[in-house]
C-alpha cells in the first residue's frame, strides 16, 4: 500500500509518555489511513535524535503490543540493526521519527545516506511523520535547541521548502524574529499536540490530538514585519 501523493505529517505529538505503556496519539491511525489503510500497517520507528536510546525503542514496541500494527525500528548506533536500510524503509507504510536533536540526527542520517533513502521513500508513497526533531527535519530550516540555546538552522532535508518551529508556545518570539530578520524564510509552527499535513510540498491541513493546540503560518511582509495566521485545526478522534 502507498499514499496517493508524497505525504508528510510534521507534528508536535506522538505518544503520551506519562502512561505506561506509552499511549499512541491518534495521529498514527491518521498516518496509516493516508498510507492506504492496510489491515496490518507497517510502522518503522527511527530515534536517531536520542542516540537510539533503548528505553524509547522498547517503549515504542510496548505502545503497539496489542494492536494490529506491524512494528519495527531502525537504529544507527553503533551500527545499523538491519542489513539493508533502503530495502527495510521502502517496505514500510509509515516511517515515524522521534524527538531529540535535529542537528545530530541530520548529521548521522547524511553519513549513512539516509537523507536520500527517505526522500525516495517519500516520493514513492511511504508516509513520513514525526514529532519535534522528527517534524522540523523535513523542512529546509527551523529553530532548534540542539546546541543548548535556541538557534536557527538552515540545513534541513528540504523536502518542504519552508521554515518550521515546534514548541511554539516557548519559541514564538524567537521564530518570528528569525523570519522578520530574514534569517529564516516564511514557515509554519505548531504547539504541543498539533501537527501539519502536507501533500507533496503543499499544505493540506492542521491537525491536533488535544484541545487548544494551535498551528500557525508565519509570513514576512514587504515592510519587514511578520504576520501570524492561526490555521483551522482538525481534532483527530481517539
Amino acid at each position: 500500500m502507498a499514499a496517493e501523493h508524497p505525504t508528510i505529517l510534521a507534528t508536535s505529538m506522538g505518544f503520551n509518555r506519562a502512561r505506561n505503556p506509552w499511549e499512541p496519539s491518534p495521529v498514527f491511525r491518521f498516518a496509516c489511513e493516508l498510507a492506504g489503510d492496510p489491515s496490518r500497517p507497517k510502522l518503522c520507528f527511527i530515534s536517531t535524535g536520542t542516540g537510539d536510546k533503548q528505553a524509547n525503542i522498547d517503549a515504542f514496541y510496548d505502545a503497539f503490543a496489542n494492536s494490529s500494527v506491524d512494528t519495527s525500528h531502525l537504529s544507527l548506533f553503533d551500527k545499523p540493526n538491519v542489513p539493508d536500510i533502503a530495502a527495510h524503509l521502502h517496505g514500510q507504510d509509515v516511517i515515524w521519527v522521534d524527538r531529540g536533536s535535529v542537528v545530530n540526527l541530520l548529521a548521522v542520517w547524511r553519513a549513512h545516506g539516509l537523507d536520500k533513502v527517505l526522500q525516495d521513500c517519500w516520493q514513492k508513497g511511504v508516509v513520513l511523520g514525526g514529532e519535534s526533531a522528527g517534524s522540523v527535519c523535513w523542512f529546509n530550516s527551523g529553530t532548534t535547541d540542539s546546541f543548548g540555546d535556541i538557534r536557527p538552522f538552515t540545513d534541513g532535508l528540504g523536502f518542504l521548502p519552508f521554515a518550521s518551529a515546534v514548541h511554539y508556545g516557548d519559541r514564538r518570539e524567537h521564530f518570528r524574529e528569525c523570519v522578520m530578520s530574514g534569517a529564516l524564510p516564511d514557515g509554519y509552527a505548531t504547539d504541543a499536540g498539533a501537527g501539519l499535513h502536507f501533500s507533496g510540498t503543499e499544505y493540506v491541513a492542521a491537525i491536533s490530538d488535544r484541545k487548544s493546540a494551535g498551528a500557525y503560518r508565519i509570513t514576512r511582509q514587504a515592510d519587514g514585519t511578520v504576520t501570524e495566521e492561526a490555521l483551522d485545526v482538525i481534532r483527530l478522534k481517539r
